[in-house]
């Protein structure tokens, strides 16, 4: 990778020096993140995106996921799309106090891939406009 001896550095964080655990430790829950979904229900509009193309957290599995919160469904599953263009951005259901959003052709980086389309995903979400 012709990486200069100057840059061959351990990363200091995930260093174990003297025999000291690193500074950091990660553990895996069954639950992940949705206990916090689940606990800021009421308190805070929520909003959800995935890439449709997304091969690390499918969209399927996210939806799945939500599903499981058995929140009720306000504004069913529609496409919603970036001004002049034709073809959809992505695809919107709106449920009790969370948004659910694919962005269309982006994988796991929906911006990376698709910023424009995410960009008016986020910000009309953000602003409180129509999507």
């Amino acid at each position: 990778m012709h990486i200069k001896p100057e840059f061959d550095q351990t990363w200091a964080l995930c260093a174990n020096t003297e025999g000291t655990p690193p500074k950091w430790s990660y553990d895996s829950l069954k639950i992940g993140s949705q206990w916090v979904w689940e606990g800021l229900k009421g308190q805070y509009r929520m909003l959800k995106f995935s890439g449709d193309v997304d091969g690390a957290v499918p969209t399927t599995g996210t939806i799945k996921w939500v599903d499981s919160m058995n929140r009720k469904i306000i504004d069913p599953w529609r496409a919603y799309h970036v001004a002049g263009r034709k073809a959809p951005a992505g695809y919107i259901i709106e449920y009790d106090g969370m948004t659910l959003a694919t962005v269309h052709g982006a994988g796991h980086m929906c911006p990376q891939f698709k910023p424009a389309e995410t960009y008016h995903l986020i910000f009309n979400w953000l602003k409180n406009k129509p999507i």
